[in-house]
């Protein structure tokens, strides 16, 4: 069994024996939400407290440190900032585990281990109030991997949840109380705009390493300078995300997510969740009709915006609209596909030339000028792909909401 005592990771040989063990939540049932286990075990006098987390390729990764029964140990509370706001967690369930011949048998003496979720919605406002709560639970369950720095696709993740929380919120702001759904929005937009220098560089770190490898050994060497420098940006900007999620600011953001997961202000009870969705496809389809053949790319990054807010839209839409608002979900995903690595491309070009500016030698700048035309070179390939990815969406949207 792999997990990691001081962010050093080690493998431990379970023995033979009994041992006493506790699982823990917090209010609102934060943990079991987030699919996070905490658990403390007793074991030969000794305690040790483990934090399970849930990781994006389905794998699973634990901190372990030894503690009293009070509370978790610093390390431990420290992760799980986002999740005790000043409580402590409480035992939900109390076992003994026996281990016999390399098995092991759990006797629950206390509470109860099964799952207690939440009935699904059944009308559009609950399905509003759903969907803004599964984007609190992905904040929540990727917020400990940020904080660790385990994976990249944890800042995406968390991002992605903002964002299309921003977007339910937009979409339904017709039938909200704006006085407290808009101040919401934008709190999102803040969350998101401080993990956005770190997303951008894990994207291009990503991207360069790839087209690095397709150069020749000299220019590699040359061009590692160049991820050197970006390396070490990196380190600020994750110093940064961790900042945003320490303070006091994301804590009453999560407290105000996980509010409009139990219910929402509205002004307005009827509303169809369809139209909500064919509104913000009128936005996008306007956009695109107004765009010329040499749109300029602050024009596309506008389009590719309202794509994301169309998308999200029939997300929302898909209890309504069924197989056909789930078709223009992927159709919708395949367009923004196209319209991102657009501007990936855009972001890539502009920080190799700035990186320039600060590198000596011609190895450099003959690397980092191979790297710059691929960049236009998927640049011009994504323009070409736009005009297709977009009829499959709008005819899947005309057939969708007309």
């Amino acid at each position: 069994m792999w997990f990691r005592s001081g962010y050093t990771i080690r493998c431990v040989t379970e023995e033979r024996g009994s041992y006493q063990m506790a699982y823990y939540d917090v209010g609102e049932r934060r943990l079991a939400r987030a699919e996070l286990k905490l658990s403390r075990r007793l074991e030969n006098g000794k305690g040790i407290w483990r934090l399970e987390l849930p990781r994006p390729d389905g794998e699973s990764f634990a901190l372990e440190e030894t503690g009293g029964p009070a509370s978790p140990p610093p390390p431990i509370r420290r992760v799980l900032q986002a999740f005790l706001r000043g409580q402590k967690p409480t035992s939900t369930a109390q076992l003994l585990v026996h281990r016999e011949n390399g098995k092991e048998r759990v006797e629950v003496v206390a509470g109860d281990l099964s799952p207690n979720g939440d009935e699904p919605a059944q009308e559009p406002i609950g399905f509003i109030r759903e969907l803004l709560g599964r984007q609190y639970e992905e904040i929540l369950r990727h917020d400990p991997g940020i904080r660790l720095d385990l994976d990249p696709e944890d800042v995406h993740r968390v991002r992605v949840a903002a964002r299309r929380a921003r977007a339910v919120l937009r979409a339904a702001r017709w039938v909200l109380d704006p006085t407290w759904s808009e101040p919401l929005r934008g709190e999102l937009k803040w969350f998101g705009g401080s993990l956005g220098p770190l997303r951008d560089l894990d994207v291009l770190l990503s991207r360069l390493r790839r087209q690095m490898a397709e150069l020749e050994q000299a220019e590699q060497t040359a061009a590692a300078t160049l991820l050197e420098a970006l390396e070490a940006e990196r380190e600020g900007a994750q110093a940064l995300a961790v900042e945003a999620l320490e303070s006091d600011r994301y804590l009453r953001l999560l407290d105000a997510l996980e509010g409009a997961a139990r219910g929402l202000p509205v002004r307005r009870g009827t509303i169809s969740l369809e139209q909500l969705a064919a509104k913000e496809f009128g936005s996008l389809r306007k956009a695109l009709e107004e765009l010329g053949e040499d749109a300029s790319d602050d024009e596309l990054h506008r389009v590719r915006i309202l794509g994301k807010r169309a998308r999200y839209a029939a997300e929302l839409a898909e209890p309504e609209g069924g197989k056909a608002a789930r078709r223009v979900v992927a159709r919708a995903k395949s367009f923004q596909d196209v319209l991102g690595a657009h501007q990936d491309a855009i972001v890539a070009e502009a920080r190799l030339r700035g990186l320039l500016a600060d590198q000596q030698g011609s190895g450099a700048a003959f690397a980092a000028g191979r790297l710059v035309e691929q960049e236009r070179q998927r640049r011009r390939e994504a323009r070409a792909e736009l005009p297709e990815a977009w009829k499959a969406l709008d005819r899947e949207a005309r057939r969708a909401w007309g």
